[in-house]
């Protein structure tokens, strides 16, 4: 039996163990991936991206089914979860650039077969392996020498490296090779301004919830007033109360709520949520550019199935070997994502509309294709 195995670990380690000089390394990707703002509008993306198991079939050259070789797919990639395995795929190239897989396969009764599909987190891809020209600061374990790219993997808690030789790069095809460029790398600065914007926020809480309080002595300092100063001053709290004892005032420090921290924190989740968002570009300072929901839709979709579209092919580039190794070169893994639907209602009543108006539909033509429509709308 002959037996390519797959390789690496599906074991994370986590840490700031990632070796690159930008301020956005490896190891806090990972952080800025959690922040609420950016993973809502990931996940958000990731059930129209992927709204269920893609359809899979193979065809010949002139577009017939065969329906033999569709079954034995089906159950490949049923048994090696591909479904899950493109999700991931999705996910780390949106967050770092790519993902790494490695397949195995073995030859059954006269047949090569896949036998698993392992996925490689692209945490462990933050180690410099110290040789080598890095392409993607985010996974610097991904190298060139010379004309050769070289995978390294960090397997374990010793950050020691090892080479992946049998591996599959799944990126987006028009980001540079062979290590991608996260689609997400533009937020990251964004999310460490919102941290410290939180902060910031939190501080003014603080300070007016708690407020820094300068007692002032007037008149004799006596024993007693000067330990009343010390507890006030180890004590004071937002939840601590004290009698002021004659002699003791407290100047105005002046310290009142701003909302500065507050606009600039809705600013910066403003910023991610645009950018996630591709029907942002019908807008401009509130106003629409010939904007309607019609035109934001078909945006909308076309964003997202441009997205299913170079998944689909990168896997069906994946499962080629599957065919040629079997003698089917003449054969076609086909992988089809349901796309988002368009809401083409108000598009087909406003041409009923003009038809109407022109007179150049008959009631049964109108009727046909728009039955749920009240006729009495549509009488000139």
């Amino acid at each position: 039996m002959v037996t390519d195995k797959s390789e690496g670990e599906v074991r994370l380690t986590i840490g700031d163990s990632g070796y690159t000089p930008q301020s956005v390394t490896p190891g806090n990707v990972t952080a800025f991936l959690q922040n609420i703002h950016i993973s809502n509008q990931i996940q958000n993306l990731l059930v129209q991206v992927f709204p269920g198991p893609p359809d899979i079939w193979v065809e010949d050259v002139d577009g017939e089914l065969d329906d033999d070789l569709t079954s034995w797919i089906k159950e490949t990639a049923a048994r090696v979860d591909l479904y899950a395995s493109m999700r991931v795929s999705w996910y780390e190239t949106i967050g770092y650039g790519c993902s790494v897989k490695s397949l195995g396969y073995t030859r059954r009764g006269g047949r090569y077969e896949l036998t698993e599909l392992r996925d490689l987190p692209a945490q462990t891809f933050g180690q410099y392996p110290g040789h080598g020209n890095v392409q993607n600061s985010l996974m610097p374990g991904i190298v060139i020498v010379g004309d050769e790219t070289e995978v390294w993997q960090t397997y374990d808690t010793s950050m020691k490296t090892q080479r992946i030789r049998n591996y599959q790069i799944v990126r987006e095809p028009t980001t540079p090779q062979p290590a991608g460029r996260a689609y997400a790398l533009p937020c990251y600065p964004v999310v460490a301004a919102i941290n410290h914007s939180n902060k910031a926020a939190d501080q003014q809480v603080e300070r007016i919830g708690s407020p820094i309080i300068l007692p002032q002595i007037e008149g004799t300092i006596t024993q007693d007033l000067k330990a009343w100063g010390d507890a006030f001053v180890k004590k004071w709290g937002r939840n601590t109360g004290f009698i002021i004892p004659p002699g003791i005032t407290f100047p105005d420090v002046k310290i009142r709520e701003s909302p500065a921290a507050k606009d600039r924190l809705d600013a910066l989740i403003s910023w991610i949520e645009s950018y996630f968002n591709p029907t942002t570009v019908l807008k401009k300072t509130g106003d629409t550019i010939g904007g309607s929901d019609t035109q934001a839709g078909r945006i909308w979709a076309g964003f997202i199935g441009g997205t299913q579209s170079w998944i689909e092919q990168a896997y069906e580039a994946m499962l080629r070997p599957l065919l040629d190794r079997n003698g089917y070169e003449d054969r076609y893994i086909k992988i089809r994502l349901a796309r988002p639907e368009l809401d083409r209602s108000q598009e087909r009543r406003e041409q009923v509309r003009l038809g109407v108006e022109a007179k150049a539909l008959t009631l049964e033509e109108i009727r046909d294709n728009l039955s749920e429509l009240e006729l009495s709308e549509l009488s000139p």
